[in-house]
């Protein structure tokens, strides 16, 4: 018996003309969508290149309904596109979504659940979402839909790598000139729009639109207007939403390849045809849109473009001197139009003027600006802190917060504004042991309140830092204070170190609105000693494994014949301890021993004296590099002390390493019963668990196993932004 099929939620509908060689990817991009049931609908603009029979026959042989519409004429992609809508909108039941798709443009196969996630999650009866838009990028050479899942996405990871390839389209935005682009068109795409936010517009390329909001902003029940026939069709169409109120999202974890062919700066290629409409549109669109609101922003810009295109087609592509005559032959049809579409505004012209020169606005302006100070910034290169920075703050700015991190110069780039949708300031300190993050901290807090508009809540981390939170009052920006361990306890602090973390303890229960803790042990030591209570956050692990890293060529290592130390050299940590055991352990295997300190000068240099050959010290390893460590070691070392959750643990246990653990209560409240345990000051204790794994390697893979999945339901950097969130809107609600 043939199961019925679900009725579609959603039409795909697509606009062809002289397509054929796009389609075999087009359709098998379509096969592997995932999400809702849809219905594909193909307009064809009177193909000659055997379009509408490869449409038929990739139609017989789909997993989904096709209707192919077959045009005598070229309507264009406007007619093409409304002859598509009246089929979708004739259906019973009517789509609740509709996709407008281009031939040559391919969905990732999860980029529908991503695109209508957004809008459930950002809708409002205030700010009703029309529309939501993704992320294009343009194929590389020899690009495939049926290449592998990880080389077709290439989407940005946890650790921030990125794609190498051009960006199409990441919503569109108006200019000054009365120019709609497309935003970071032809720009290398390295993070810069990470973030979902409103825009502007969506290209008709991949954008899905809410059925409700296209019959609304329908006129004689035309969704497009017909006399623009193609170009300009779509950001006129969505002039309209957002003069009746609907807003458009970009959301940037949905991702489609683009294969665009028109662009701008092969104008003097394109037909003359093309060149026509495309300058006939644009005075279509200032004629329909354009209203005193907007002459402020518009009027100097549009000037002096207007000047130099009249020059250019009168000098350079005189063909398109018809597109004048058109609209002179047609201005009593065209102000009819004009008149029924400002009728129809509800929203004050104002409100669809600030789009000139703005390219987004936050996704939802409720949500306050979230401030995050005290670490050495992002991207990551030295520790925990900035591991957690690093993973949480993304997380929440694809969720529409605006995050703001305050980076030390020596770390970061003083010319990097963002990363991965995260606003960075970079501020210089002293570059000194006790003078570094209090400098630091002191600058930071002091911008902010400064320069910190909108800014309601702030994440400080370093209890040490707790002396500062004052600054941060007169601005209203309620604070959480990550404490991390027990600072005091650190034998690097001389006296004045340990006296400052001891009094910052104290005043860490008393000043900010929030102590966050990363442990129960920490936890703990909070409520018993000083009666208060702390939001306990752990860490989270995203693994991203890269077996056969280069890293092991060039450091001589071979998969799972290696052991794996990543801590800071410092004493707390017990990497010289790690070393001087090492050689009391046989075998040939390496200890790869990753880190350093900036001020442990000679204490790294006395523990490499006196290091077995076997011992590498590659230095601090970041991004993939760390990435192919942890893929491929035997077990990993963590010989801490003092602390709470420590990153370098969980990152070891998420990637599936069996991990040798000194007896601690905080190592062990992390680790639970899948850590081989050692005590540090016990050195025959510390070789042992070393002889442990080398001797029974398939053992050792075992409790790897066991790590892995005690990490994924313990550690998951989703749910640590879920509670950060949580966090942030308590503290903003005050």
């Amino acid at each position: 018996m043939r199961k019925a099929r679900a009725p579609s939620v959603l039409a795909i509908c697509t606009v062809t003309w002289n397509d054929a060689a796009n389609l075999p990817e087009f359709f098998e991009a379509l096969a592997k969508l995932q999400g809702p049931a849809f219905r594909l609908i193909v307009v064809d603009n009177a193909s000659t290149d055997g379009t509408v029979e490869s449409l038929r026959g990739h139609a017989s042989a789909a997993g989904f309904p096709v209707e192919v519409i077959a045009l005598d004429e070229n309507t264009g992609f406007a007619g093409g596109l409304n002859r598509a809508l009246e089929s979708a909108f004739a259906s019973d039941p009517q789509p609740a979504w509709v996709l407008s798709l281009n031939a040559d443009a391919w969905p990732a196969a999860d980029y529908l659940e991503q695109l209508m996630e957004s809008a459930r999650r950002f809708a409002s009866e205030e700010r009703p979402v029309g529309a939501v838009t993704g992320r294009l990028l343009r194929p590389e050479p020899g690009w495939r839909v049926s290449a592998p899942a990880a080389s077709q996405s290439e989407r940005p990871s946890a650790g921030g790598r990125m794609s190498s390839r051009l960006i199409d389209a990441c919503g569109m935005a108006l200019t000054r000139s009365w120019r709609h682009v497309d935003r970071g068109s032809d720009q290398a795409d390295h993070g810069q729009y990470a973030t979902t936010e409103r825009v502007f517009g969506g290209t008709g390329a991949a954008t899905l639109f809410l059925s409700a909001a296209l019959q609304d902003v329908a006129i004689d029940g035309r969704v497009l207007d017909d006399d623009f026939h193609s170009y300009r069709e779509d950001a006129e169409l969505c002039f309209r939403l957002q003069e009746r109120g609907w807003q458009v999202l970009y959301e940037p974890r949905a991702h489609a390849v683009h294969r665009r062919i028109n662009l701008a700066r092969r104008r003097r290629r394109m037909s003359p045809e093309v060149n026509f409409h495309s300058l006939k549109n644009r005075y279509l669109l200032q004629y329909y849109h354009r209203s005193l609101a907007d002459l402020p922003r518009t009027f100097l810009a549009t000037a002096i473009r207007e000047l130099g295109i009249v020059a250019y087609v009168l000098l350079r592509e005189r063909s398109s001197l018809a597109a004048w005559g058109w609209l002179w032959r047609h201005r009593r049809r065209l102000r009819e139009r004009r008149r029924l579409i400002r009728s129809r505004r509800l929203v004050p012209a104002r409100a669809t003027a600030r789009w000139f020169g703005r390219a987004s606005l936050p996704a939802d302006p409720d949500r306050p600006r979230i401030l995050m100070l005290g670490s050495r910034g992002i991207p990551a290169s030295y520790s925990g802190y900035e591991t957690m920075i690093e993973a949480l703050a993304p997380r929440l700015a694809e969720r529409g917060w605006r995050v703001t991190v305050y980076c030390r110069s020596h770390y970061v780039d003083r010319r990097l504004r963002s990363h991965r949708g995260v606003e960075l300031v970079v501020l210089p300190t002293l570059r000194t042991k006790y003078g570094d993050t209090p400098v630091h901290t002191l600058l930071s807090c002091l911008h902010a309140t400064l320069f910190a508009r909108g800014a309601r809540a702030a994440l400080v981390v370093n209890g040490a830092n707790a002396l500062l939170l004052p600054l941060l009052w007169p601005r209203r920006i309620r604070t959480a204070l990550h404490v991390d361990g027990i600072e005091k306890r650190r034998a690097k602090w001389g006296w004045p170190g340990r006296l400052v973390y001891a009094l910052s303890e104290r005043l860490a229960c008393l000043l900010p609105g929030a102590t966050v803790t990363d442990a129960e042990v920490i936890a703990a030591h909070y409520r018993t000693r000083y009666r208060r209570d702390s939001t306990m956050i752990r860490y989270g692990v995203e693994p991203e494994p890269l077996p056969g890293h280069p890293i092991l060529d060039e450091l001589g290592l071979e998969p799972r014949r290696y052991f794996l130390y990543v801590s800071r050299f410092e004493p707390e940590n017990n990497p010289h301890r790690v070393v001087e055991a090492y050689r009391q352990v046989g075998g040939d295997l390496p200890l790869v021993m990753v880190g350093d300190a900036p001020y442990a000068s000679d204490f790294i240099a006395e523990m490499k004296r006196g290091a077995d050959p076997r011992v590498r010290f590659p230095g601090t390893v970041f991004g993939e590099g760390y990435r192919g460590l942890l893929s491929s070691a035997l077990a990993t070392v963590h010989a801490t002390e003092v602390g709470g959750t420590h990153p370098a643990l969980v990152e070891a246990m998420g990637y599936g390493n069996c991990v040798l653990v000194n007896d601690e209560p905080a190592n062990r409240e992390t680790a639970g019963d899948v850590g081989v345990y050692f005590k540090v000051e016990d050195q025959a204790s510390l070789v042992a668990a070393f002889e442990f794994a080398r001797a029974d390697r398939r053992r050792a893979r075992d409790h790897g196993k066991r790590a892995a999945l005690r990490a994924a339901e313990a550690y998951d950097w989703d749910v640590v932004a879920n509670e950060y969130e949580q966090l942030f809107r308590r503290l903003s609600n005050r």
